[in-house]
């Protein structure tokens, strides 16, 4: 063979395995894009439980079609306090059974079915005008370009089998076949391309190692897709680092396990002969890979609490991360970015949260210009700073989630996320309004008559109740509220002008100064902005919200 010849078959096979890897990125983000509603209620119900935990990582791993993406995502989530590292541990377990289905489809020998099918699928998808039926036809041209990216990559190796499979039968050494295996994927960066590398050496009229030799290598690739998940945890406090160390953990111990029952004689030859039952080595690979990751899951499921305290003790709290700084989002990281569709959720908690903070204020607010003093003025300002800090960070943070993959209804939702944001941070700005308000009068020792003061009582009754509905409507996505909100936020109109027709009178009675008066009338403005501002942020749900949801949990309001 020809310099040039090697040339071009290595530039071929650098482009199958360009195209491997847009399909697999393609099929990953539509699938997540699909299920993505269903993907959040997984992690929603999580809980205590590690069968469910074990059940939720392979599931997730299986949609996003990467097991490094879903451990640095719950890296995330132990890093931002969502997760202890209990919760963490069966997920991560789990999400070593999920990439399993990656390489068991790459295993098919469906490549002519596949690739007709994803060239109909082509046509369908630039013809049809259904959401629905584009997204599936997405999916199968995805899966279609995996298995065309496969085959080129088995193809343009063709010239090299001979010297590959001279190689690998020199090289007995089992330790180095798992280095090769371990290099290779801290180098992609992907177990699953690096299954499916080996998966198209193993293909063709002749596969260039035995499927004894690509057990080492699979155990290699095991160990080596922990890389992704500890470079993630390095920007990380001592609990995202310790998930990732967890990971580790799992994936070594298992790997070595293995690696010591296979170099028997009695316990690898008779792994290796029953594999040899299946009928290609490329399908054998995939059946190792599922036997090699359910069995370790099983064997170290009562491990889990020896690895989260051995990860514990390995890695000690620093003294800075004891004291968390109150400025800092909590449901939104750098990590949580690697999965759009729990990543648009994680940011509808950090709004919600938002929503928290600025109904303290109002209410801290109301009740200093009602009484006249300034008890809690400490606290609103601390709350002021958190909300303007929030509004430019959860913002920050919406900018980059737009610029993912979403689905329809995701960038939908991040739309109308926007304008939540504003309305909520122009919540706070009415709210520092009333405590200036306050200042005024304690500074001049004005006081609103009982009248005025049980008036603008009854009207901030009706923006708490108001404002429970919202919640209500926005958590939830219920919109057999709205006919409710839009009845309260009329009546706080008619209060706004009934209030200000009597304390008119007031004045002219002089039961009021003028002084008072005119601040009154300022304040019953902003209170009814501020219910308009509620009102918008239960609006914006119209714009992705499906059908009614007929029972709604009502938040609990704190005191």
């Amino acid at each position: 063979m020809t310099v040039k010849e090697i040339i071009t078959n290595i530039f071929v096979l650098m482009g199958g395995l360009g195209v491997f890897l847009f399909g697999l990125k393609v099929l990953g983000d539509s699938l997540e894009r699909t299920a993505s509603g269903k993907l959040r209620n997984l992690f929603e119900k999580i809980g205590g439980k590690k069968i469910r935990g074990i059940a939720v990582g392979a599931g997730t791993t299986a949609v996003i079609q990467s097991s490094s993406a879903t451990t640095v995502m719950v890296v995330g989530f132990v890093n931002a306090g969502l997760m202890t590292l209990s919760q963490a541990t069966p997920i991560i377990m789990g999400a070593n059974i999920g990439t399993t289905m990656t390489a068991l489809i790459m295993a098919m020998p469906i490549i002519e079915f596949i690739s007709a099918l994803g060239c109909v699928a082509m046509f369908v998808m630039m013809l049809s005008k259904n959401e629905s039926v584009k997204k599936i036809a997405t999916i199968v041209v995805s899966l279609a370009l995996i298995f065309v990216g496969l085959e080129v990559m088995s193809d343009a190796m063709s010239p090299f089998r001979s010297v590959l499979s001279k190689f690998f039968s020199a090289t007995s050494n089992p330790f180095l076949l798992l280095l090769v295996g371990l290099a290779a994927t801290a180098i992609i960066q992907s177990s699953s391309a690096a299954t499916g590398i080996l998966i198209a050496m193993c293909g063709g009229v002749s596969a260039v190692m035995t499927i004894k030799a690509a057990i080492f290598v699979i155990l290699g690739i095991n160990i080596g897709t922990c890389i992704t998940a500890l470079l993630a945890a390095l920007g990380t406090n001592s609990n995202g680092r310790r998930a990732a160390l967890i990971h580790l953990f799992f994936n070594i111990t298992g790997a070595l396990l293995f690696f010591v029952l296979m170099i028997i004689p009695p316990i690898g030859n008779f792994f290796v002969k029953a594999l040899e039952n299946i009928s290609t080595v490329k399908l054998q690979i995939a059946v190792f890979h599922i036997i090699f990751n359910v069995l370790t899951t099983i064997i170290l499921y009562p491990a889990m609490g020896v690895m989260v305290t051995l990860a514990t003790k390995l890695i000690r709290e620093k003294e800075t991360e004891v004291s968390q700084n109150p400025y800092r989002l909590t449901y939104l990281n750098e990590l949580i970015l690697s999965s759009p569709a729990i990543a648009v959720a994680q940011a509808k908690k950090e709004i919600i949260g938002m929503s928290e903070i600025a109904r303290k204020n109002l209410d801290i607010a109301m009740d200093a210009i009602v009484n006249a003093r300034l008890d809690n003025k400490e606290q609103f300002d601390f709350n002021e700073e958190r909300l303007n800090y929030l509004n430019r960070k959860i913002t920050e943070y919406l900018v980059r989630i737009s610029s993912l993959d979403l689905s329809f209804r995701d960038e939908k939702m991040i739309g109308s996320f926007y304008h939540v944001v504003s309305d909520l941070e122009r919540i706070g700005d009415y709210s520092e309004n009333i405590i200036e308000y306050t200042e005024k009068l304690v500074r001049h020792g004005w006081e609103f008559s009982d009248d005025a003061k049980g008036e603008l009582n009854d009207m901030y009754d009706k923006i708490k109740r108001l404002n429970e509905d919202v919640h209500t409507v926005f958590d939830n996505e219920d919109l057999t509220l709205m006919s409710e909100i839009d009845q309260i936020e009329e009546s706080v109109d008619l209060c706004k002008q009934q209030l200000s027709k009597t304390h008119i009178a007031r004045l002219t009675e002089g039961v009021c100064t003028p002084d008072s008066g005119a601040l009154f009338l300022s304040l019953v403005s902003n209170m009814e902005r501020i219910a308009d501002h509620m009102t918008n942020v239960s609006n914006s749900v119209k714009d992705y919200a499906k059908t009614p949801i007929k029972v709604a949990a009502v938040i609990k309001q704190d005191s």
